[in-house]
């Protein structure tokens, strides 16, 4: 009689999971400053974003310019991806173009485990929690987000192709 076949664990699972437990912490705290410069400048309470994380992470702003971000984490044989999609609205029906994106967890050159953007373009959870977040700006073109000088990331950069 033989064993029956235990399958094998994906690759990097529990880095993937380290790494998601980063990332959702990241967007919670970027979410919470946002918001309390969003109500600084006297904005109501309907313009705040609102961040869910579970087996998802949606971040959403749903009042006109509203933009949606749909994060989640699945286990491939070869390791942990990131698949999402950045959605909303620029005006009353009328969509701006959704963004989907794909992102391996790999484990970098120096052993950190970093989100591996388009042509190997290595983020930190914190950094892809800022690009993430930048998907906002069009909502709030007067104000300046809250974001680190050091991890101020150029979107228009990072999501077209070289």
């Amino acid at each position: 009689m033989s064993a029956a076949a235990v399958p094998a664990p994906a690759p990097l699972y529990q880095e993937g999971q380290q790494y998601w437990a980063d990332l959702t912490s990241e967007c919670r705290r970027q979410t919470e400053a946002i918001n309390a410069a969003i109500s600084r400048c006297g904005n109501p309470s309907t313009d705040l974003i609102d961040c869910r994380c579970g087996a998802t992470l949606d971040i959403v702003k749903s009042r006109c310019p509203s933009t949606g971000v749909n994060v989640r984490i699945n286990y491939c044989s070869w390791g942990p991806m990131l698949d999402g999609i950045i959605t909303g609205e620029e005006q009353e029906d009328l969509e701006f173009c959704p963004e989907e994106f794909t992102i391996q967890i790999a484990k970098d050159l120096d052993g950190s485990i970093v989100a591996m953007f388009q042509e190997g373009r290595s983020f930190s959870p914190r950094d892809l929690a800022t690009y993430l977040m930048q998907s906002f700006r069009r909502c709030f073109p007067g104000l300046a987000l809250p974001c680190d000088d050091a991890h101020n990331l150029d979107i228009a950069a990072i999501s077209s192709p070289d």
